[in-house]
Order: C-alpha cells, then sequence, then structure tokens
C-alpha cells in the first residue's frame, strides 16, 4: 500500500502530491518575484532524514528568511517534509 507524502510548515500541513503543490504555489505567490531561495552549507543525512539549511530574499540584498527543511525518505523519495523558519531578531 502506498503512503502519502506529507509537508508539515509551523501552522499548517498538506497530504499528497496535489495539496503539496498548492501549498508551495501559495507560498510562492506570497513572495516578491525576485525573491530567491539558496542553500546555506551542504545537504546532509543519514538512516532515512536529511537536512537542508536555507536562506531567501531578493538577488544581492538582504536575507529576509532563513530557515531548514528536514526530510524522511523511504524507498529513495521524500515521505515527508517538515519546514522549519528561524526566529526573526528582537
Amino acid at each position: 500500500m502506498p503512503t502519502t507524502q506529507t509537508l508539515y510548515e509551523p501552522d499548517a500541513e498538506a497530504k499528497g502530491h496535489a495539496a503539496i503543490n498548492s501549498a508551495v504555489e501559495s507560498l510562492l505567490s506570497h513572495l516578491p518575484p525576485n525573491f530567491a531561495f539558496t542553500s546555506i552549507g551542504p545537504a546532509v543525512g543519514h538512516h532515512g532524514i536529511g537536512r537542508l539549511r536555507w536562506q531567501s530574499g531578493p538577488p544581492n540584498g538582504p536575507v529576509a528568511v532563513t530557515g531548514m527543511d528536514v526530510a524522511h525518505f523511504e524507498n529513495g523519495r521524500i515521505h515527508s517534509l517538515y519546514v522549519f523558519l528561524d526566529p526573526t531578531g528582537a
């Protein structure tokens, strides 16, 4: 029986390809069009779990947000992805 892929964000979750696609499209539609996501160092992982630190903001501009994605893999594919946003400075 196939398992359902799930995206977990701080305030939401999406299950299945269509819902995940919709969640990502919604996120991207709320960002300025010139924002780019770039990795902070390499992705690392072991035992079916991987993480990638990232940042986003305008090219050559200030970083607007940083975070980390943690993925759980099954059979070589992402089964679940957890999105963590770093707190902003006070």
